[in-house]
C-alpha cells in the first residue's frame, strides 16, 4: 500500500492539471453498428454531452445521441434509427499531463424506430429500453481548454440487440 500511494497521488495531480476545470462539453461523431434481429447495419452517430468533475479523476457524464437512418438491415427497403440519453460515472486513469484513459459506466435509455414493408404496407415498430451502458476511451490535450478523445461504446438494447460505436470527439472545458 505504501508503494501504491505515491502513484495514486501522482495520477491525481496529473489528471487535475489536465482537466483544470469542473465543466466540460463535447461533440463526438461516431461510426455506429446497430444489430437488430441478428442483422447488422452501420450509420453515423452524433453524440453531444456534458461532464461535471467531482474530483480530478471522477466525473458525471450526461449525453444525448442519435443515429442517421440505417437502410436494408434485416430486409430490403427497411429502415432503423436510434436516439437516446446516457448518464454515467466517468473514471480517468492518467497516462501523463497530456492525456488519460477513461471508462464510463452507467445507464442508457434508447428509442429504436424500425420501419419495414409487408405486402406494400409500411409497418413501424418502436422499442424503448433502459439498460446498463459501457464505454472506454482515451483523451488527449490539444490546448489548455480543449481536448480530443477516441472512444468505444457498447449500448445494449431490447432483447439481444445493441449499438456499438467507435468515435472521435472534441471536448471544451470551462
Amino acid at each position: 500500500m505504501k508503494r501504491l500511494l505515491p502513484l495514486l497521488l501522482l495520477g491525481a495531480t496529473a489528471s487535475a492539471q489536465a482537466t483544470n476545470t469542473l465543466h466540460q462539453i463535447y461533440i463526438q461523431p461516431s461510426l455506429a453498428n446497430l444489430k437488430i434481429d441478428g442483422s447488422h447495419g452501420s450509420a453515423l452517430m452524433t453524440q453531444v454531452g456534458y461532464n461535471y468533475h467531482f474530483a480530478p479523476m471522477l466525473a458525471m457524464d450526461l449525453s444525448y445521441y442519435m443515429t442517421a437512418s440505417i437502410n436494408d438491415i434485416v430486409h430490403n427497403n427497411d429502415k432503423a434509427s436510434a436516439t437516446g440519453t446516457t448518464i454515467a460515472a466517468k473514471l480517468y486513469f492518467p497516462m501523463s499531463y497530456y492525456g488519460s484513459f477513461y471508462g464510463k459506466f452507467g445507464l442508457n435509455r434508447t428509442n429504436v424506430d424500425y420501419q419495414y414493408n409487408v405486402n406494400n404496407q409500411t409497418l413501424k415498430q418502436e422499442a424503448v429500453s433502459t439498460k446498463p451502458y459501457l464505454s472506454v476511451g482515451t483523451i488527449m490535450r490539444l490546448f489548455p481548454s480543449t481536448t480530443f478523445n477516441i472512444e468505444y461504446q457498447y449500448i445494449p438494447l431490447a432483447s439481444d440487440d445493441y449499438i456499438s460505436s467507435i468515435g472521435a470527439g472534441v471536448n471544451f472545458m470551462f
